[in-house]
C-alpha cells in the first residue's frame, strides 16, 4: 500500500541522514498558545514560487519545519496522518513523512521525495492533491478553474497507479475532500456557473450531486465537515448532516468583514484551522479553533513579514 511504502522509504532515509536542527522562530502568535496534542498544524507560507513549511509548535510559535526535498515552488499541502502530500506549481506531487526531530520535546522533521509512479513528474494541469486519511489512496484534480473548460478527478493508489478517473463538467474550485466512507467531495460549477458539490465514488465510478448550499469549499476531518459558503460564511457540522442537506452551525467569533480563504478540520475533527485574508485579499493570519466547550479560538498567528499566501494542513506526529 502507498502509505506503508512511503513510511518505509522515508524511515530508511532518516536512518541514513543526520537530524536537522529547527531554525529560529518565524513569528509569535497574537493570542494563546496551541495545545500539546497529537494533531499538529502545518502550513506552507510565503509567496508564489517561494513557499516554506512551518509548524505550529507546542509553545505557540510558527517555526520552520526542517527537512530536505520540498521545492520552493510547492503550492498546495494536505495531510491525513503521518504522511503529507504537496503539489508544486509545475504539477509535481511529493510526499513527506514525519519523524521525531532532534531539537527538543515535541519537535518534528520531514523527509520529502517524489510520489510513486508518474505522480512525481511534471503535470501542468494538476493542481490540488489530498491523501486519504489512514488509507492508501491519493486524489488529484486537473484543470484551471478560470479556464471554463472541463476538469478531471484522478484517484491513485497502490504503487501510484491510477484507480479511477472522473471527468468533471468544470475544473474543481479547490481541493477534493475524502469522506469517511471512502468517497470524495469536489466543488465545481454547474451549468448556471454556480458552485456545486459533487461526490465521486471510486468503487463504482459514479458521480452525483450533493444537496447543499452554494459553496466555495468543503473540507473533512473525521466526522466534521467545514464549509465556506458562496457568501464567505464558515459553517461547521457533521459529515452525515451535511450529506443530508444540513448546513451546519455558523462558526462563532468571526467578524462580519473577516474573509476566510481556507477552513480545514484537524485529523480528529475536534479543531479547525482558518486562513484569513487582509483587505487586499492576501493571506495574513492563521487561527485555530477548538470544539471542546463550544467552538472557540485557542491560537492566532500572524504570517511572517513578506508572506502573503498560506495553505494549512494537519499532521499526526509520531
Amino acid at each position: 500500500m502507498i502509505r506503508a511504502v512511503l513510511l518505509a522509504t522515508v524511515a530508511a532515509l532518516l536512518g541514513a541522514c543526520g537530524v536537522v536542527q529547527t531554525p529560529p522562530t518565524l513569528a509569535s502568535p497574537s493570542a494563546t498558545a496551541t495545545p500539546r496534542r497529537a494533531d499538529r498544524l502545518v502550513a506552507l507560507v510565503g509567496t508564489v514560487g517561494a513557499m516554506r513549511l512551518v509548524l505550529a509548535a507546542p509553545a505557540g510559535l510558527l517555526q520552520p519545519l526542517a527537512g530536505p526535498g520540498l521545492p520552493p515552488d510547492a503550492a498546495w499541502l494536505s495531510g491525513g496522518g503521518q504522511v503529507l502530500l504537496a503539489t508544486t506549481l509545475a504539477g509535481r506531487a511529493l510526499v513527506g513523512s514525519a519523524a521525531p526531530g532532534g531539537s527538543g520535546h515535541g519537535s518534528v522533521e520531514l523527509r520529502w521525495q517524489p510520489a510513486l509512479a508518474g505522480l512525481g513528474d511534471a503535470h501542468p494541469g494538476r493542481s490540488f492533491g489530498v491523501t486519504e486519511p489512514g488509507g492508501s489512496r491519493l486524489a488529484f484534480v486537473d484543470g484551471d478553474p478560470g479556464s471554463g473548460g472541463h476538469g478531471r478527478l484522478v484517484v491513485a493508489g497502490g504503487a501510484g497507479l491510477e484507480i479511477r478517473r472522473f471527468e468533471l463538467p468544470r475544473p474543481a474550485e479547490g481541493a477534493p475532500a475524502w469522506l469517511p466512507d471512502g468517497r470524495i467531495v469536489i466543488v465545481t460549477r454547474d451549468a448556471a456557473d454556480q458552485p456545486a458539490a459533487l461526490i465521486a465514488d471510486p468503487a463504482t465510478g459514479q458521480l452525483a450531486p450533493v444537496r447543499s448550499r452554494a459553496l466555495q469549499s468543503v473540507a473533512i476531518g473525521a466526522e466534521t465537515a467545514a464549509t465556506i459558503g458562496h457568501d464567505g460564511t464558515v459553517r461547521i457540522g457533521t459529515v452525515s448532516g451535511w450529506l443530508t442537506g444540513a448546513s451546519g452551525d455558523r462558526l462563532p467569533g468571526l467578524a462580519p468583514d473577516d474573509v476566510i480563504i481556507q477552513a480545514q478540520p484537524s485529523v480528529a475533527g475536534d479543531e479547525v484551522a482558518l486562513v484569513l485574508a487582509n483587505s487586499a485579499g492576501d493571506a495574513a493570519s492563521i487561527r485555530i479553533l477548538a470544539a471542546e466547550g463550544g467552538w472557540h479560538e485557542i491560537a492566532r498567528f500572524e504570517l511572517p513579514h513578506g508572506a502573503n499566501r498560506a495553505v494549512v494542513g494537519w499532521l499526526v506526529s509520531p
